[in-house]
């Protein structure tokens, strides 16, 4: 099989970063406390303004995408897929990876640093607008002929359950996500073996 594995939220714990490094940063600059710990996006999870999203990201990013660890046994269990045949393609709406400048430079070669100090090894590797995700990891599925992709954010399994399977990495903001092609897995060990099914 050709699996498209999606970085952000699958290969990383996204969640675990915006509560871990927001709460105190919103808390500080702003005074803002948890509104909804269970949502996607940082806006919702502490009320915040899209401006205030923003320069969180900015002051906080270079900690999540060059240190954050991968998940448990991603890297195993990415390893175990291609060695019984299966091909790995990293499809990705990280910030930054799209555009045509020194940010869209560093952001891809860290990205790609990040995978190979983590030993996460992949056959191809899809950069998608993060603004429009859904749309491009739909191209980027077509594109590597995907027979299952794995992911998270909620628009991009709807969008992509459309054209292939999703395993839909199962997290507090993706609860409601059910329906024809998508299968849930709560760890890495649990998508070995629905890839092997």
């Amino acid at each position: 099989m050709n699996i498209g594995i999606d970085v952000d939220g699958v290969l990383a714990d996204v969640a675990d970063y915006q509560l871990k490094i927001g709460t105190p940063y919103f808390k500080k600059k702003y005074g803002y406390d948890i509104v909804d710990p269970n949502a996607f996006d940082v806006t919702d999870i502490f009320g915040c303004t899209e401006e205030e999203r923003r320069k969180f990201g900015w002051k906080t990013i270079w900690k999540y995408i060059i240190g954050y660890p991968a998940r448990e046994n991603a890297s195993q269990v990415i390893r175990e897929l291609r060695n019984t045949g299966h091909k790995t393609f990293i499809i990705t709406g990280r910030v930054c990876v799209t555009q045509r400048n020194l940010m869209g430079f560093l952001s891809r070669f860290i990205l790609r640093n990040w995978l190979k100090r983590r030993g996460i090894p992949y056959d191809g590797i899809f950069f998608c607008d993060e603004h429009h995700s859904a749309r491009d990891k739909t191209e980027g599925c077509k594109k590597h002929r995907i027979d299952v992709m794995i992911e998270d954010k909620p628009e991009n399994i709807t969008a992509l359950s459309k054209v292939t399977k999703v395993i839909c990495f199962d997290c507090a903001y993706n609860k409601a996500c059910d329906g024809k092609n998508i299968v849930r897995a709560a760890s890495w060990l649990e998508i070995i073996k629905l890839c092997s099914m």
